[in-house]
């Protein structure tokens, strides 16, 4: 573990990739994830079929500065669905990855901007995936209690929503407070609503496998009245 500050990336790049039936201006040849990480990470079965059909693709990209990321991904999604829809093509996110559809809300919310690994060998951690294209290193919780896992989850949904709120302006490394109004703001977008009562936890950058390794300090069943 280290306490030194998170290294701040010079450039980070944003990719999605238009899939179409007929060919555009140009077509890029990008490798596209395979079919069961793209269900695995929450696609239809419906749209995976009507990949079969879209022979095309077109990548709509940016390579940005850290602190422009969040922003640059929301712009490369809009250009990226405005040409779908043009053409009746489908959007596969490449950070995530997944078929991607028109946010709801804009900029969207924490929690649609990455994914959580799920490993069936070991349901005791927590792992997301999908920050490091916004600049942020992962997160990683240990020890998760089986019969608390979704609000530690909750609590990581929150976290993110701070963090890329703040990054990289101020350095995520110690002690740090998550509120409902985090965890709410992580879920449906919108600013964090002044609220008191949060959960404490704790924040050290592992250098070596670059995660930010995240402990909480009171238990997140007090926060649900639970």
């Amino acid at each position: 573990m280290s306490a030194r500050p998170v290294p701040v990336p010079r450039v980070v790049t944003i990719a999605y990739v238009v899939l179409t039936a007929q060919p555009l201006d140009r077509e890029d040849l990008v490798p596209l994830p395979e079919r069961s990480l793209l269900r695995l990470r929450g696609s239809t079965v419906k749209d995976l079929n009507r990949m079969s059909g879209l022979s095309y693709q077109r990548l709509v990209s940016r390579s940005v500065s850290a602190g422009a990321a969040r922003l640059a991904a929301e712009e490369a999604l809009q250009e990226a669905l405005t040409i779908a829809d043009e053409h009746d093509g489908l959007v596969v996110d490449l950070q995530t990855p997944r078929v991607a559809d028109a946010p709801e809300t804009s900029p969207r919310p924490a929690s649609a901007l990455f994914t959580f690994e799920y490993d069936l060998q070991d349901v005791t951690t927590i792992r997301t995936h999908g920050l490091n294209v916004l600049g942020l290193p992962e997160i990683m919780v240990r020890d998760v209690p089986e019969d608390k896992r979704q609000m530690y989850d909750m609590v990581v949904v929150g976290l993110v929503h701070r963090l890329l709120d703040e990054w990289p302006q101020h350095d995520p490394v110690g002690p740090a407070r998550v509120t409902l109004g985090d965890i709410a703001a992580g879920y449906d977008g919108g600013d964090t609503a002044a609220t008191e009562q949060g959960v404490g936890i704790l924040i050290d950058y592992d250098a070596t496998e670059h995660l930010l390794d995240v402990s909480l300090i009171d238990d997140p069943a007090t926060l649900f009245g639970n």
